[in-house]
């Protein structure tokens, strides 16, 4: 596609060749910068640039630097009021994705959707564009497009902010997420607003009632809807160790697919049908354009969608007037239209990996070694010098954000990407047409496409157990950058919300206290905040595992870590009871010791006394003020440390004064969710440790907190150390 389109002829498309690239150098560092400064320095730039000669591009970029302020004015104005937290508001909107059913806690089979919505205005709350509402009942029927009125508590998206992983706020933003909604009362207004969700919920139900093996007709699934909630773990695990997620859902890639063959198709009937002279063959772009905009919609018009959409339309209306750019300023183009209208976009991953790949393979395209050839052989080499050179280039927006990067994706992408493009997509959609047109599930299409489906699947499982694990790494470990130097100790108390996970790092060795949350729908916390820091920090095998106690927020994440690291020593649940006065680890710098122990609940934490040359650290579980007196009177002076981390998330029910009173710590650390249901940290456990003189850092305000202790120096502080965005609303 890109080849047809790339043209040297330097005709004009005004903004998109001289302007788009410095008003979207604009839009990005306005992210960077507070609101007030950039209100003040983007017009003192295109001032600047009007009075220096260049009078056009200082326009733009004021209009852009300004543009970019309002925005932020606009989304801190539209912000949730916190007062509506944690209490019964009412919202009314359209259901936007596909329902995600799942067993809660009790067991009770519920679900969840993203809602188009606007909160009651009469409660005072705002108005925020999108919300996801959680624990409906599972045996209502909510279809696609259907109009709701909720009303449920109110909850803010989560803040998590750690090394290593995408804050959860800034993933919020891009998606166009405010917050969530748990649902009390739903009643459905009307059940279908329009063509495209009704078609979009009745291939869902299609594949539904598909025969075929439940992860291989998730993949379909994906495939057509956008939707990877068919997919399971172990798969996105796998596809991501292989380097081709992108493959498994909608991308540029499919979206360009459908284009191409469309237009192919349309310009040889236009040659049959109609004569040259009376009808354009570019003509053949219109429908091509429309069947590319009707897929897009299936998928639910995601980034990658809009990117390759908004490209094929300018590259469209080019060729139908008759003018030609270069591709990259359609490239530039596509990038600042996708700002323009979704200003947050940039904050996700998504943008970056779609938008930095496509880059290269546009660049790629116009080297002299990727030009046709007719033989397989050159398709081969040009195939896998295009996969070779994109993973290659694509290392440092990798890094960023997975924190490394997978060698694997050369291969698997020659093998697979080429028979999903080819055979997986196509039977998927020729398969969705059949449903779509004639109502048949059973369709030759989709059959076909389920033996493909698990032939890639199978390929894929294939793929991982030939390729070493050695293949996954991170380069920016292997040069020292992260990873502990001799007598240094990191000690990182991660931000997983409303639970605990402390991983302690010393003379090469690694020791982690609890894993934080497994919720009944979503990825766990190990898997979003303790896995990619232990990634960060180049860690590939985990000394010892301590879990406190059994309770899910501490030890929810135990069998995804266990599925990727394998411990030496398993302590606590799930492992070698935790014995009072026993030294776990010991060396010349470091002393681990149980103070707590043994049991299951909370008042039988493994209660764990980090002790180096520097600092002291008391990990305290989840006991209770009984247990605290009791460890008063067996411990009394030990429990003297430099650091405490406070005892279930700062309950009232512990951190007695005078618990505290023995400890006397300096530095009171707070693992907690914001705006969590539990209040915590109480106000009047806040209010004894601030009586002491104690600093407080809680992570759902600060971040991460990571300790480091060298013989000459001792730090401590979040991972968001005072600078929040103006985009990171705390309140």
């Amino acid at each position: 596609m890109t080849t047809f389109f790339v043209s040297h002829h330097t005709g004009t498309l005004g903004i998109c060749r001289n302007y788009a690239l410095p008003m979207l150098v604009v839009l990005i560092s306005s992210l960077l910068l507070p609101i007030y400064w950039a209100a003040l320095c983007f017009p003192f730039l295109g001032y600047v640039g009007f009075i220096a000669g260049h009078r056009k591009a200082g326009v733009y970029i004021a209009i852009a630097g300004g543009i970019a302020c309002y925005w932020g004015w606009y989304w801190n104005d539209n912000l949730i009021d916190p007062s509506c937290y944690r209490r019964e508001v009412g919202a009314t909107g359209t259901v936007s994705s596909l329902p995600l059913k799942y067993k809660s806690v009790s067991g009770e089979v519920v679900q969840s959707f993203r809602l188009s919505s606007t909160l009651n205005t009469a409660e005072g709350c705002g108005s925020p564009s999108s919300l996801m509402v959680y624990g409906v009942n599972g045996e209502q029927f909510i279809p696609l497009g259907a109009e709701l009125t909720v009303r449920g508590r109110l909850t803010p998206n989560s803040s998590q902010w750690n090394l290593g992983s995408v804050p959860d706020q800034a993933r919020s933003l891009a998606q166009g997420l405010h917050g969530r909604l748990t649902a009390s009362q739903v009643i459905v207004a009307r059940t279908s607003s329009g063509y495209l969700s009704h078609a979009r919920q009745q291939i869902a139900n299609a594949f539904e009632s598909l025969e075929g093996p439940p992860r291989v007709i998730g993949v379909l699934e994906a495939l057509v809807l956008g939707t990877g909630r068919g997919i399971a773990d172990s798969d996105w695990e796998r596809f991501r160790f292989l380097g081709i997620t992108h493959a498994f859902v909608v991308s540029g890639l499919h979206l360009s697919l459908v284009f191409m063959v469309v237009w192919s198709l349309s310009r040889r009937l236009l040659f049959v049908t109609a004569p040259h002279k009376l009808v354009r063959r570019d003509w053949a772009i219109v429908p091509a354009l429309a069947v590319a905009c009707f897929y897009a919609g299936l998928a639910g018009f995601s980034l990658p969608t809009q990117r390759a959409l908004i490209m094929l339309f300018l590259v469209g209306i080019l060729r139908l007037t008759a003018r030609r750019t270069k591709m990259r300023h359609i490239f530039v183009a596509a990038a600042l239209i996708i700002l323009m209208t979704n200003y947050f976009s940039i904050l996700g991953r998504s943008f970056w990996l779609s938008m930095v790949a496509t880059g290269i393979l546009m660049w790629l395209v116009t080297q002299q070694n990727f030009k046709a050839t007719n033989n397989f052989g050159g398709w081969f080499y040009r195939v896998f010098l295009t996969q070779t050179v994109l993973v290659l280039l694509m290392a440092p927006v990798t890094l960023f954000w997975f924190g490394q990067m997978t060698l694997a994706a050369v291969a698997a992408n020659v093998i697979l990407v080429p028979v999903i493009a080819t055979l997986l997509v196509p039977l998927a959609l020729l398969g969705t047409a059949c449903v779509l047109l004639w109502g048949s599930v059973d369709n030759l299409p989709w059959r076909l496409a389920v033996e493909v489906g698990a032939a890639s699947l199978g390929g894929s499982r294939v793929l991982e157990h030939v390729i070493p694990d050695a293949a996954m790494f991170n380069p920016i470990s292997g040069v020292s950058l992260f990873a502990a130097k001799e007598h240094t100790v990191k000690l990182a108390v991660l931000d997983v919300g409303q639970g605990l996970s402390v991983v302690l790092s010393a003379a090469g060795k690694t020791l982690i206290y609890d894993t934080g949350d497994a919720p009944p729908i979503g990825v766990s916390q190990a898997q979003k905040a303790l896995i990619p820091y232990l990634n960060r920090m180049g860690v590939k095998d985990v000394a010892m595992r301590v879990i406190s106690h059994s309770d899910r927020d501490h030890a929810g994440g135990l069998g995804e870590l266990a599925e990727q690291f394998d411990a030496q020593r398993a302590i606590g649940h799930a492992g070698i009871p935790c014995r009072v006065g026993e030294v776990l680890y010991q060396m010349s710098d470091i002393t681990v010791t149980v103070l707590n122990g043994p049991g299951d609940n909370n008042d039988g934490s493994c209660v764990l006394r980090v002790m180096t040359d520097q600092v002291t650290v008391l990990l305290a579980g989840d006991v209770s003020a009984a247990r605290e007196r009791e460890l008063i009177r067996y411990w009394r002076t030990t429990l003297r440390a430099d650091i405490l981390v406070l005892a279930h998330h700062g309950s009232h029910t512990s951190t007695a004064a005078s618990f505290l009173k023995w400890v006397d710590p300096n530095v009171a650390v707070v693992s907690a969710g914001r705006a969590n249901r539990f209040s915590h940290p109480r106000a009047s456990v806040l209010q004894r440790l601030e009586a002491r003189g104690v600093r407080i850092l809680n992570t759902a305000i600060d971040g991460g907190v990571m300790v480091t202790s060298t013989p000459h120096s001792l730090t401590v502080g979040g991972l968001r150390d005072g600078n929040i965005p103006y985009w990171l609303n705390l309140r």
